[in-house]
């Protein structure tokens, strides 16, 4: 009998915490971080070791703007798990728009591709670190292999489109422009208003 009680109040610690993963996820989908970073954290008291939860708390912090606490959680996952290419693209994506890190948003980014050879967002946040760099050869080039890998990305073909205007190849970058306008970006509609005709 004492075996049947541990047994049971064990299965329901582990429903409880299992549950607060969940919540955290559902209060994450509302836009509620606070209480999505608090759900993960009493989860991970009991499963400290769970890459999913410690992900999903790390993109909470990051919606929260705590940047240096969404690192943590990021390089912890890829401690636990270095093939993890949802970390390496979380770092890679936080060195590049937040930082203006764009030597290290490459390096991140290979490391990526190491991992996943045909991710189109890597090459083209990739690509933009190199524009951003002034390595406009080496941007074209990621930004073909973006496209090579998935030709439905449309952020590959704006940046291509922006890099092709200001390398005066202006029916290029329109050609680029419609395309990203047929996959459905917005902004290809103001780009072609401005630049073709």
């Amino acid at each position: 009998m004492k075996y049947i009680f541990i047994l049971f109040f064990a299965l329901t610690i582990i429903s409880c915490s299992n549950e607060n993963s969940k919540n955290g996820d559902k209060f994450y989908s509302q836009g509620e971080y606070e209480k999505a970073v608090e759900a993960y954290t009493i989860y991970l008291n009991t499963e400290p070791r769970d890459i999913k939860t410690i992900y999903n708390r790390g993109r909470a912090y990051e919606e929260l703007g705590e940047y240096e606490l969404a690192l943590k959680d990021f390089n912890r996952v890829i401690k636990e798990d270095p093939l993890n290419v949802n970390a390496h693209l979380s770092i890679m994506a936080d060195y590049y728009d937040r930082l203006n890190d764009y030597e290290n948003t490459i390096f991140f980014a290979e490391k990526v591709l190491k991992l996943d050879e045909t991710n189109a967002y890597a090459f083209t946040l990739k690509g933009k670190a190199h524009q951003k760099l002034g390595q406009l050869p080496e941007a074209l080039s990621d930004y073909n292999a973006a496209i090579s890998v998935d030709k439905e990305y449309a952020e590959a073909y704006l940046s291509r489109g922006a890099l092709r205007v200001y390398t005066k190849q202006t029916s290029r970058a329109c050609s680029d422009f419609r395309m990203a306008q047929t996959l459905g970006v917005e902004k290809a509609d103001e780009l072609i208003k401005k630049y073709c005709r």
